[in-house]
């Protein structure tokens, strides 16, 4: 009996992540693809509908800069009454706004009023998936898979850069701007759907992978703010390339949307590759591996502005891409075990709310810039503030050693 219960236990499958990981993954990954397709989508029609680079600015920081009024109540509601609810709020509101403003394009031009007034309703709700997919995940699984656990979640932050970037194309060449936000809206009610599987547990329900506290929760230590200070730093800094890749590939490479979409394609490719290290690298210091990874990451894109070739642009998107892959499922962990059990909806709809929001300020910074310079000088000089985030970041030895 013994040595058939051994055999038993050997076909079993090891460290398998649970099933509501994988659901509320799917459910982070459909919300996240439409919010990217949106977004590339407005950017490449900007221009083509005669918005000049202020509104192109205004229309990027309206996407996102709501979330900075919303952040911290949707994550306390998440502490108090769970995720599923916030979610299902979340998903049903962004489906619904997107259908209005499908109905509202004409002869294919989207309003611009529509689009400021419906996106950034839109905006209010977006923290509540990110942050509470990730107060599901450390009480749904055992410790000792919380980090393939966070890898199979942060797909649904790297894929959307593969599968919301490679549709804009497609879908413009076969239905057009409304068309494609049909599409956008139908990945939210998928969204919306699965999320009603997702499980319910109680607000104050024991965490799996962490020890639960007890008592009022402590402040959380000055590590946890700074490596959301680094991810803040380095998500702005990196922005200008969402406005200026459409330009550089119109204007520096000679190329149309399939370009376009192939660069940042390449990227998303490139991220979703390299979630399978993500695991092992979580098991080392979260702030020396990541201050190194925006180091390098900036190093790596800035030769880009001199190359004259989408092969060679494609192949930087690509490496860029697997140095960007593991960046998220580090902090993810590193959030989850250092900050109380208590307050992981607090802290994880705090950082969406800078994280989101700092990318399209930078993305506006960059629209504005190109006023003045070409797309290549945009992306390195945003190259190099990567790296420069990531050297700071090392200079901070709490951050550096903390494991």
């Amino acid at each position: 009996m013994t040595c058939r219960a051994a055999v038993l236990r050997t076909r079993q499958p090891r460290s398998r992540v649970p099933t509501p990981v994988r659901t509320a993954a799917a459910v982070a990954l459909l919300g996240n693809s439409s919010d990217t397709f949106v977004l590339f989508l407005l950017l490449w029609v900007a221009q083509p509908q005669g918005w000049s680079p202020v509104q192109t600015a205004l229309v990027v920081l309206t996407l996102r800069l709501p979330i900075l009024i919303s952040g911290v109540l949707i994550g306390r509601c998440i502490d108090r009454w769970g995720a599923r609810p916030l979610i299902l709020l979340d998903t049903a509101m962004r489906a619904g706004l997107l259908l209005v403003l499908a109905a509202s394009v004409r002869s294919g031009t989207v309003p611009l009023a529509a689009v400021l007034v419906l996106g950034g309703l839109a905006s209010l709700s977006s923290p509540a998936t990110y942050a509470g997919v990730r107060w599901l995940v450390p009480r749904t699984t055992p410790q000792n898979q919380l980090p393939r656990a966070n890898a199979t979640v942060a797909v649904g932050d790297q894929m959307p850069l593969l599968v919301g970037t490679a549709l804009v194309g497609p879908a413009m060449a076969l239905s057009g701007v409304r068309g494609s936000l049909l599409v956008a809206a139908a990945m939210v009610v998928a969204a919306f759907l699965l999320a009603l599987r997702l499980p319910t547990p109680a607000p104050g329900a024991a965490v799996r992978s962490i020890a639960p506290r007890s008592g009022r929760p402590p402040a959380w230590p000055a590590r946890v703010t700074a490596i959301i200070a680094l991810s803040t730093v380095y998500y702005l800094v990196y922005g200008p390339f969402e406005t200026a890749s459409p330009g550089f590939v119109r204007d520096h490479l000679g190329a149309s949307e399939g370009t376009y979409s192939l660069l940042w394609a390449m990227f998303g490719a490139g991220a979703l590759l390299s979630l399978s290290v993500a695991p092992v690298l979580a098991r080392h210091r979260p702030g020396l591996v990541n201050g190194g990874g925006a180091l390098v990451w900036g190093l790596t894109m800035l030769p880009l502005a001199t190359v004259d070739s989408a092969f060679a642009a494609a192949v930087i998107f690509l490496v860029g891409g697997l140095l960007w892959g593991p960046y998220t499922t580090i902090e993810t962990g590193a959030l989850q075990r250092w900050v109380p059990p208590q307050r992981h909806g607090t802290v994880f709809a705090v950082q969406r709310s800078l994280l989101a929001t700092a990318t399209p300020v930078g993305a506006a910074f960059g629209a504005l810039a190109l006023h003045t310079f070409s797309p290549g000088t945009v992306l390195a000089v945003s190259s190099a503030c990567c790296a420069a985030a990531g050297a700071a970041a090392l200079l901070n030895p709490d951050l550096r050693r903390a494991r």
